[in-house]
């Protein structure tokens, strides 16, 4: 208990952590609010038009952006451990560090699903007051709001989990936090253009079809009825957890603490 209270604290304390919620919140409610108005200017070579469901839909799937920064929470909370010399003083106050391991990736989970809850719904509240102001907006589709809940709840929880493991893995911070960004923002956005087939078995395309939302915009070579059922996708984006959890846990324990 007096471990799991520690690593609670850290995440409490460290000022850092707020920032990424905030950066997680901004970014989310740009996405959200500047999407109505892209598509009344007709921009989107699809046609969507705010009278439509489907658009509407799309207009507030951006509530489910911010999940690129919890898996820098993640990376933060363990490789932050290597950056500031207290990992050492962390792992001699309990020397079984698979125990360690364990509690930073459960406390990872619960804080990025809280995160994750907190971008996605003022997002969603940004949303619901710009599109208030379009006479022509209509009303998202039936459970599409419980649909970004539990979306942003389920990939919080596991991208924040992904991110501890990457943390373990390399040790550098910088490093981790250097080559997640660029698969978030680089190789994922790219292969979900060239290679859909590929792209949507991995996190991005998974998170996409976890949405259930109809996305069809061929501009960006993006089509959801391509993507997996929402189930096989939360599976997926599990199965991808447990294995950078699980090879953590195992590499963490053979390897030398500077």
């Amino acid at each position: 208990m007096s471990l799991i209270k520690s690593e609670i604290r850290k995440v409490l304390y460290v000022r850092a952590n707020w920032g990424i919620l905030l950066a997680s919140v901004f970014v989310s409610i740009i996405s959200v609010v500047i999407t109505p108005f892209i598509f009344e200017a007709g921009n989107v070579g699809s046609g969507l038009t705010l009278d439509s469901p489907q658009a509407i839909d799309a207009v507030y799937a951006n509530a489910i952006s911010g999940y690129i920064f919890v898996i820098i929470l993640g990376i933060m909370l363990m490789a932050g451990e290597y950056r500031h010399g207290t990992a050492v003083a962390t792992f001699l106050a309990r020397p079984k560090r698979e125990i360690v391991l364990a509690a930073k990736l459960g406390i990872a989970a619960i804080v990025g699903a809280v995160f994750m809850l907190i971008s996605v719904w003022t997002s969603i509240l940004a949303g619901i007051i710009v599109l208030a102001g379009f006479d022509n907006a209509a009303a998202a589709s039936s459970g599409t709001f419980l649909n970004l809940t539990v979306a942003g709840l389920v990939s919080g929880a596991i991208l924040a989990v992904i991110g501890v493991a990457i943390g373990a893995l390399l040790k550098s911070q910088m490093l981790a936090i250097v080559f997640s960004l660029v698969y978030l923002f680089v190789i994922d956005p790219l292969l979900l253009v060239l290679w859909v087939d590929i792209a949507k078995y991995l996190p991005g395309g998974l998170i996409t079809a976890m949405t259930a939302i109809d996305i069809d915009a061929p501009e960006f070579g993006i089509n959801t009825a391509n993507f997996l059922d929402p189930i096989q996708a939360t599976l997926l984006l599990l199965g991808y957890g447990a294995v950078f959890a699980l090879t953590s846990l195992v590499t963490s324990m053979r390897r030398d603490v500077e």
